[in-house]
């Protein structure tokens, strides 16, 4: 048996870091972190912003990192957002372009949260600002089922109780059909707010999300 040759394309070589002086990085560091800390996002869903390697690293927490920005030249900057052991590019642009793009993600990129950093829509208004502005749950929390945001899933509110303490969401996908993919239960216990993914025969409803986690001793699903 012979072997058919195979042309494949040559892989597109990684972008190379434009070296910056020292000070010009420290002011791209200190814009991005002044931005951060004016945006109502981000400041609650970021731990730090640092510069090193000649690029700024946007951390929620010290092992979980959110996105990159490289310098590409003086002005234009990469965004990328890590995927497994690579990196998926986002934006490029000046860094308040790239930064914006942080910010208002709604595809789950980076949060999914995008739309709190945005002026009320007219009418109706999304589930996440209801769950955000109305029943209080805390952006960190909000963004947890980050597997559901990354694949595009918008929340939607199934019940909520009288006491807005618990609050079962259905992940749908974005399409006519409104296809349901996943549910948590957003929970206030003993004041503190959680978030618990709950198997699929038990999200029929807020009183079956909710025994079926008691059962569990609020040991969520996967």
């Amino acid at each position: 048996m012979s072997w058919r040759r195979h042309d494949w394309p040559a892989r597109q070589p990684r972008p190379k870091v434009f070296k910056l002086e020292p000070e010009a990085l420290a002011r791209l560091h200190a814009r991005a972190t002044g931005f951060v800390e004016h945006s109502g996002v981000l400041r609650e869903l970021l731990d730090s912003v640092q510069a090193a390697r000649g690029r700024l690293y946007f951390w929620r927490e010290p092992e979980d990192l959110m996105a990159r920005v490289t310098p590409l030249d003086p002005r234009l900057m990469l965004l990328e957002a890590p995927r497994g052991e690579g990196w998926l590019e986002a934006k490029r642009g000046l860094l308040a372009t790239v930064l914006k793009a942080i910010e208002s993600d709604t595809r789950g990129t980076f949060h999914g949260l995008g739309v709190l950093a945005t002026p009320p829509p007219v009418g109706d208004p999304p589930a996440l600002l209801i769950l955000h502005r109305d029943v209080g749950i805390p952006l960190r929390v909000l963004a947890e089922p980050r597997y559901w945001h990354s694949m595009h899933r918008w929340p939607v509110i199934a019940e909520m109780s009288a006491s807005k303490a618990r609050v079962l969401v259905h992940f749908v996908s974005s399409g006519v059909s409104d296809t349901f993919h996943g549910t948590c239960l957003y929970a206030l216990r003993e004041g503190t707010w959680g978030c618990y993914t709950v198997r699929p025969n038990a999200s029929g409803s807020l009183a079956d999300a909710e025994a079926w986690l008691e059962k569990r001793s609020w040991r969520d699903w996967g």
